[in-house]
């Protein structure tokens, strides 16, 4: 198999939050009020505490400046960023802004990411095409962005579903975003809280390519045959046991037509086509 250098047993996750953001994610409401004044201090959707967990080692920095940034790198070499926007009294992410200073620069960005370059680069900005695509050319090889405005619901479920695949399996950093989008699509979208899967998030990066090496006698058995003729499938135990994940809540196989659905059916293939690729990559380290 190539491309296994984007594999790793554990994985070093660097968390750059936004002050306001992260003061905004630790409002709650105290024991036993209620009503307006508890809403008010309670987020409608909060995102879920960031934390090590399995095979994923959480580093986080809130508001830093880019000295700080650059010396967190530095100690931590981390082969994973999240970069998070701003959380808007509207509950939209908002732009980059470490305190007072305003990252959305691309130029300005990317001149803080020092090497060794992380594999995968996360940025929950809103319209982030520019700056993806800035970080891309500096030899980052994945970086996830997205192309519109969005929630904090959206980005909540996201980020959720896309850091519980890293922390709980070995799987290459193309197939872990495809399953958190499949994910994405079978909540956020099915649920209007996204109008189109084409305004959900994006993946620049080349997928994986896999080398199937043929043993030498059953090539040289295809080599006697004629090319017409497909090799056979072989399946060498008789007893298989395999674990599937499906993302959906209980009532949807029910309460749509199936045959008439292309997002649901799209986002089933995607996530057992991940959740295969997932073992399979699993079984190479």
């Amino acid at each position: 198999m190539s491309q296994i250098q984007s594999l790793s047993r554990s994985c070093v996750l660097l968390a750059v939050l936004c002050g306001k953001h992260a003061d905004k994610q630790q409002q709650r409401a105290p024991p036993g009020r209620s009503g307006p004044e508890a809403k008010r201090l309670r987020p409608s959707y909060p995102f879920p505490e960031l934390s090590s967990a399995g095979r994923l080692e959480v580093h986080t920095l809130v508001n830093p400046t880019p000295e700080q940034f650059l010396e967190a790198q530095r100690l931590v070499q981390p082969n994973f960023f999240y970069i998070q926007g701003q959380q808007l009294e509207d509950e939209e992410i908002g732009s980059l802004v470490w305190g007072d200073a305003d990252m959305s620069d691309p130029q300005s960005f990317v001149c803080l990411i020092s090497p060794p370059f992380p594999t995968i680069v996360y940025l929950e900005v809103p319209i982030g095409e520019k700056l993806a695509q800035a970080v891309h050319s500096k030899g980052i090889p994945y970086v996830i962005y997205w192309r519109n405005s969005f929630s904090s619901y959206a980005a909540s479920h996201f980020r959720n579903a896309l850091l519980s695949v890293v922390q709980s399996s070995v799987s290459h950093t193309w197939d872990s975003f495809q399953l958190a989008h499949a994910s994405f699509r079978l909540y956020c979208v099915r649920n209007n809280h996204v109008q189109s899967v084409k305004l959900g998030p994006r993946l620049l990066g080349d997928a994986p390519k896999v080398n199937v090496v043929t043993p030498e006698n059953e090539m040289a058995e295809e080599e006697g045959s004629s090319s017409e003729v497909s090799p056979a499938i072989k399946i060498y135990d008789d007893d298989i046991n395999m674990k599937f994940l499906l993302c959906g809540v209980p009532s949807t196989l029910v309460s749509f037509d199936i045959l008439d659905d292309s997002c649901l059916l799209g986002s089933l293939e995607d996530g057992l086509n991940a959740l295969l690729n997932i073992e399979v990559w699993s079984k190479a380290l």
